[in-house]
This record gives C-alpha cells, sequence and structure tokens, in this order.
C-alpha cells in the first residue's frame, strides 16, 4: 500500500477567496466612483443653476393676502432667498408693525409701495400726500366698501357750482377716493386738498353720491 506524502492543496480555495476578494473590492470602489460622480454632477447642475439666475437676495414674502389697513406681524411674513434678476425695486427691508396700503398677495414679495411710511397706523396711515379724510354716511345706495377700495364722488351741479362745470344733474367732485377707514354707519375717504372744498359742501347739503370704480 502506497502512502501520499502530499498534504491537502488547498492553492485552488485560496485562489477563490483572493478573487472574490478583489471582485467585492472592485466593486465597492466602483460604487464610490459613481457615488462621487453623482455628487460633482448634481453640484455641478445646481450651480450652474444659481449662475443662470445671479445672485440671491433674501427678501420679505407675504404668508397670506394682507388687506389695506392690516399692520404686518411676524407671523405674516417669512424671508426667503430669491434671483435678484427677478426681483422688483423697492422691496421693504423691515416689514414689521408698518401698515399695508394696497393689497400684498400671497406669497408676493414686500414693497415699500404697498406700505405706509413710518409706523402710521389706522386711517392716516392710508392717506397719500396732500390728502385729507371725510366720514361720510351710509346709505342704502351705498355699495359694499373694503378699506384700500377707490370710489368717486357725485354732487348735484347746483350744489357745486363753478364756471368751468356744466348744468347738467350731477358732477363729479372726486375722481379717486380712498376707503380709509369704515363701520356700520359712516365710510372714512382720503380726497385731494384742490377736492376738499367741494366735498365738503355736497356733505353739508346732504347730496352726495358715492359710487365704487376699479
Amino acid at each position: 500500500m502506497r502512502i501520499s506524502l502530499v498534504g491537502p492543496h488547498h492553492r485552488p480555495k485560496l485562489r477563490t477567496v483572493l478573487h472574490r476578494t478583489r471582485t467585492r473590492w472592485l466593486l465597492t470602489a466602483f460604487v464610490a466612483v459613481i457615488s462621487v460622480a453623482w455628487t460633482i454632477s448634481t453640484v455641478t447642475a445646481a450651480q450652474s443653476a444659481t449662475s443662470s439666475w445671479g445672485t440671491r437676495r433674501t427678501v420679505p414674502i407675504a404668508l397670506t393676502h394682507l388687506e389695506p389697513g392690516r399692520v404686518i406681524t411676524e407671523s405674516d411674513i417669512a424671508f426667503s432667498d430669491r434671483p435678484i434678476a427677478l426681483l422688483p425695486t423697492n422691496i421693504a427691508e423691515s416689514p414689521v408693525g408698518r401698515t399695508v396700503t394696497k393689497l400684498i398677495t400671497e406669497n408676493e414679495t414686500v414693497l415699500e409701495t404697498r406700505l405706509a411710511g413710518g409706523s402710521a397706523n389706522g386711517p392716516t396711515a392710508l392717506l397719500e400726500a396732500n390728502t385729507i379724510a371725510f366720514a361720510l354716511p351710509i346709505e342704502a345706495n351705498t355699495p359694499t366698501l373694503r378699506i384700500g377700495d377707490e370710489v368717486q364722488l357725485f354732487a348735484p351741479s347746483e350744489v357745486i357750482a363753478t364756471a368751468s362745470r356744466g348744468s347738467g344733474p350731477a358732477v363729479r367732485i372726486s375722481a379717486r377716493s380712498v376707503v380709509v377707514g369704515l363701520n356700520e354707519n359712516t365710510v372714512m375717504v382720503g380726497v385731494t386738498i384742490a377736492e376738499s372744498a367741494n366735498v365738503a359742501r355736497a356733505l353739508l347739503s346732504g347730496a352726495l353720491l358715492l359710487a365704487l370704480t376699479d
């Protein structure tokens, strides 16, 4: 009987282990390269998109519709980064505590032109330069109004008699009056200084008609 002096042959098993280890390493390296490439591609695309719009700026954005007469609080706005190329001019830097004079819609940038100057609030905040406010009685023919609405005022021609006006049944005495205050009995409107005398005359005579305009 022959006895083999050669021990077990382990080289094929070792080769298999090495082959599997190398395969796993290559697979891991491949996945890592793909991940790095994807990350670089995403960052590059984002940078390209940002560059295409230019520099961005943090601006105040309305979180809900802000009606005229409303005093803006911190819960009414948020600050968002937006491309300068898409932004309007006259952006309000510090709108909190200021009164809205013209409607600001949801997600709209808050502008200086939609706010009263300084810290004024109430009806006076909605008055433009060189205007004064009159409280007019609400009659049965008064249209439904909201603060910020624009109206026109009319009076009988015999009440408002000037050389430049005709003799028609009624004349317009204010082409653009802004509603700055409102309650159950009266509506407060702002008119120019030049229109104020005729408005006062018509109001004292009890013959004044208010018409809503757009």
